[in-house]
């Protein structure tokens, strides 16, 4: 009977959250009240409803180093023109944590690696996911941060984003503000 009860605890202990209270932890609980502050105008290519900023940088799509933390705000409509988030204040509305994988594309010469793992994900992105919200600037949605958890060197990690590394990905373009720090 002993050993039943000290199982039971174990495997409620198990289905316990991760969430912290430390912001310099990757499984942070962010509480109700945050804004996002964005320090200057932000402006999305024609064509496009995303902007991507890494290392404090705008960068091109297809320039990101997946590797290492990356933020994309993104708007709710595609434009034939440049469309530019004005400076301001965003209430995050919510914030939800999610994993995702991709497979890449078979390639030509899967069959020519040697010792090579190929039923696996080649991608798997950790992502924070903002949601935005502006009364005057109606088409924002949100910004998601994320990065390649495959990555070399990443592989070890298998984590959220902290805090501080989301601010870094962002630099001075946006701060997320807590809410103790708004009064």
């Amino acid at each position: 009977m002993k050993a039943i009860v000290i199982g039971l605890v174990l495997l409620l202990g198990g289905c316990a959250g991760l969430g912290s209270s430390d912001p310099a932890s990757p499984y942070y609980v962010y509480s109700s009240g945050w804004t996002a502050q964005l320090n200057r105008p932000l402006t999305i290519e024609p064509g496009a409803a995303t902007v991507r900023l890494q290392y404090g940088r705008i960068v091109p799509r297809n320039g990101v180093q997946e590797h290492d933390p990356f933020c994309v705000v993104e708007l709710n409509t595609v434009s034939a023109k440049p469309q530019t988030l004005q400076p301001g204040r965003f209430d995050v509305l919510r914030v939800t944590r999610s994993v995702s994988h991709i497979a890449a594309a078979p390639s030509l010469f899967v069959g020519v690696a040697i010792g090579g793992d190929f039923g696996g994900p080649t991608f798997l992105y950790y992502m924070t996911e903002f949601r935005l919200r502006d009364a005057a600037q109606p088409d924002l949605r949100g910004m998601t941060c994320v990065w390649d958890q495959m990555a070399p060197g990443n592989r070890a990690l298998m984590r959220h984003l902290t805090l501080d590394e989301i601010q870094s990905a962002l630099g001075d373009w946006m701060r997320l503000i807590p809410p103790e720090a708004q009064r």
